[in-house]
Formats: C-alpha cells, structure tokens, sequence
C-alpha cells in the first residue's frame, strides 16, 4: 500500500499542472452541482416549509380545489364527521390566504394561516390575539406595530415573530382563526388530520372533500414540482458531464503515460500496483475538486438572500458522494489499457 501512495504521489508532483487543472475543472462542476443542490433545496423550501412544518399525516381539503390550501373553503360542520372516521386521533382546523400587511414602515405579502390559538403548532404569542411572523419578516415591522391586512383592511396588531416558514417563496404569518374569517370570509380552509387510517377512507366518509397524505399536498404547491424538477434536471446533467470530462482527461493521461507504465512492468511492477496507484490519483484529483467547489459554494451561499439557497450536510454530503463515485466509475474505463499495456513498448517497440 505505501508503494502505490508513493507511486501515486510522485506522479501527481511530477505533473503537477496537469492535476491541478484537472482538479480544477473538476471543481468547477462540483461548484455547479453544489450550487444547483443548494438552490433546488433553498426554493423548495421556500415554496413548501410552512405547509411541511404542520404536524399531520393527512391534509383534508375541498374537493376541487386542486389540493391548494388558498383555494380550499369547508364548513365548520365536516369537523366533526372527520373526528367520527375510525382511526382519527385529532382534526385542527386551519384557513390560509394570501395577503397583504401594510404597516409603518413597509408593505408585507405573507401567507396568512388562521389557525385555534389552541392548536399544538400555534405560535407562541397566538393566544393573546394579533399577528405573527415569521422570523424572515424581523426587520420589517416590529412587535407592537399595527398592520392593515387585505384583502378586508383588518387592522391587527404585531404579536411577535416565530419560525413559521413559507409558502409559494411568501412569508407565513399566523392569526387567530376568527380573525382570519375576517380577511378570508370562510369557516374553514381545511383540516390537518393525525390518523392511523387511510386518506383516501376520509374522502368516502365525508362527501365534497379531498384528502390526501401531506407528503402529496406539499407536491400540489403550485410550482414547487415544477422548480425542483427543472434544477434537479440541471443538476443531473453536470453529474453525467463530470463523469464525462473525468472519464476522458483520466484516458487521455493514461494514453500519455503508456511507455513508462512498460517500463514498469517490464521491471515486474504488478497491474495491482498500476491500478492501485491510478485510482489513488484519480481520487486525490476528485477529493481536491469537489472541496474547492464546495468552499466557493460555501462562500457564496452565505451572502445570497434568505429563503433562496440551503445547503444541508446531508445534501452536501450525497452531492460529494455522487461526484466521487461518478469519478472512479467513469476513470475505469482507462483500467482496461492499464491491465493490457505491453512491456516490450520499453524497447522501443511500437503499440
């Protein structure tokens, strides 16, 4: 094994140009990939973490309201049927609304959420009546401050701020929920439903209502399917060119490098320690590129605006994953030439 580092390793310092740019290139599509991840996950959150953040296992909305929390109104009457489908364990009303708030200093579009002051996923604060924002909205208006809402020009006072979320890239902000009926003028949006039984068992219960699992109500936000799709699209497009360009440059140097691998096994050198020695390059080449991509990533993502680029460690972690395996897969093509090289080429003879 110290042969094969220190082979590898000697080759690398002789050419060292050569790597570098090849980690370099390498890096600058990891940077793609990564910022791509960043973006698709900073969107889609921005499009859904509000309706994520729900505790429920089905979201139960009107029928045909195309599984849209704004669009959705039900009778206050339903609740009670829900409650009476077996396997329910809780119903909560919720209504939600796009709104304006206009304040002392600014005009605020949040994603207004009516919600019991009661309820478990309430905002701190809720149950003193007001408004609460999500944390997004700090510098914007201050606890205390007087909003108009419109639609309804309901004036409500700043309860203070929460880690609320948002939806379709809005800001939530929670309200009572006879408060919201003001702006809204509806008895419900819809219900979030903790069950042990089936979505599709509420919908045969209670006629003109449309459930489904939260998992396929956070895919009906409008666009959220659309912008992740397209980004994850993108980003799997440079997956296949870092295979590509890796699998390429790596046959490329092998090509070049053909009478020295003869003289090394005509001297008897293995095609273990040739191999061993190849893939120790093309992974430090790899290592080298993705952590350079990911610095600038890092770099960069910080000073981009909020709600629109996150990088989890997970998310960082399966990009790098990826690109490494995408890497050594791709550079095996050139093992086949490593295995088959001829000694007699350190004779002068020709391939």
């Amino acid at each position: 094994m110290i042969v094969v580092w220190f082979l590898a390793w000697r080759e690398i310092r002789h050419g060292r140009v050569r790597f570098g740019l090849t980690a370099l290139l390498v890096g600058l599509v990891a940077f793609l990939v990564f910022m791509l991840t960043g973006l698709a996950v900073g969107l889609g959150d921005a499009g859904v973490s509000g309706l994520r953040r729900l505790p429920a296992d089905v979201v139960v909305y009107a029928a045909g309201s195309e599984k849209t929390l704004s669009r959705s109104s039900l009778p206050a009457a339903d609740g009670a049927r829900i409650a009476a489908v077996p396997g329910v364990s809780s119903v909560q009303p919720i209504g939600q609304t796009m709104a304006q708030a206009k304040g002392p200093g600014a005009s605020l579009p949040v994603a207004l959420m009516g919600v019991e002051p009661s309820a478990p996923f309430a905002a701190p604060g809720l149950g003193r009546g007001g408004i609460v924002l999500d944390r997004t909205l700090e510098g914007k208006a201050r606890p205390g401050d007087v909003l108009t809402v419109q639609p309804g020009g309901v004036r409500l006072t700043v309860a203070g701020f929460a880690d609320l979320g948002s939806l379709q890239h809005t800001a939530v902000a929670q309200v009572p929920l006879d408060e919201w009926r003001r702006v809204q003028p509806s008895a419900v949006g819809a219900y979030l439903v903790t069950t042990s039984g089936d979505a599709r068992g509420i919908s045969a219960a209670v006629p003109g209502t449309d459930a489904v699992t939260k998992s396929e109500a956070v895919e009906a936000v409008p666009g959220y399917s659309a912008e992740t799709g397209t980004l994850n699209l993108i980003r799997g497009f440079l997956l296949a060119v870092t295979a590509l360009l890796t699998g390429t440059v790596f046959w490329i140097f092998t090509m070049q490098k053909e009478p020295s691998l003869a003289v090394l096994r005509a001297t008897g050198a293995r095609a273990r320690l040739l191999v061993g020695s190849y893939l120790v390059q093309v992974a430090l080449t790899t290592v080298l590129g993705v952590a350079v991509g990911l610095a600038f990533v890092a770099g960069i993502g910080a000073a981009m605006p909020a709600g629109t680029f996150s990088l989890p460690g997970g998310s960082a972690a399966l990009s790098a994953v990826l690109l490494g395996a995408l890497a050594l897969g791709s550079s095996a093509a050139s093992l086949r030439r490593l295995l088959t090289v001829d000694p007699l080429l350190s004779l002068g003879r020709n391939a």
